[in-house]
């Protein structure tokens, strides 16, 4: 049995305070990122470059992360990213093949433009977004993507937390 790459044994960890106010395209970026490492998993575990039991492990771990994700896109007006059998929902697909559609319709250039932009945390990144409405856009998951066999935590385990704010004492 060969090993599997160095991409899929170890999942990018993503700092849940800072998605609290990373731009929206960040948060597609890391979205799709998982999502591409999911594809990944599934299609080294079709290959039989991964046993059944190791594969439903490491989709486990990247499914946990793409539902903290789906969690954080509630700031951009996706409402229930989330539904209560652990899937993502409808919301949560239409939003990201939105921007998957727009990904792709970019040029490399554009692409490493964007790239930049983003690693710098330049503002100008916030002018790279999908026209349009995201709620007009299909709702079916990538192909390659589907749920491991478990369900997550519940979703207020799962969120990320936002920093308590300060209480001022009041006399």
């Amino acid at each position: 049995m060969s090993k599997p790459t160095a991409a899929i044994d170890k999942p990018k960890d993503f700092d849940t305070e800072f998605l609290f106010r990373a731009p929206e395209i960040y948060v597609f970026s890391a979205c799709s990122h998982v999502v591409d490492l999911v594809v990944a998993a599934r299609e080294a575990a079709g290959a039989g470059a991964e046993d059944a039991a190791a594969c439903d492990e490491r989709l486990r771990v990247l499914f946990s992360q793409l539902w903290g994700l789906a969690v954080a896109t509630q700031r951009f007006d996706i409402i229930l990213p989330l539904m209560s059998d652990g899937t993502l929902s409808p919301f949560f697909w239409r939003w990201f093949n939105w921007w998957q559609d727009y990904r792709k319709a970019l040029t490399p250039e554009e692409l490493d433009q964007v790239r930049g932009l983003l690693e710098n945390s330049d503002p100008g990144a916030l002018e790279f977004r999908p026209s349009g409405d995201w709620l007009t856009h299909r709702a079916t998951m990538p192909p390659g993507v589907k749920l491991p066999p478990l369900h997550p935590p519940s979703t207020k385990a799962r969120a990320p937390q936002r920093p308590e704010p300060l209480k001022r004492w009041s006399n």
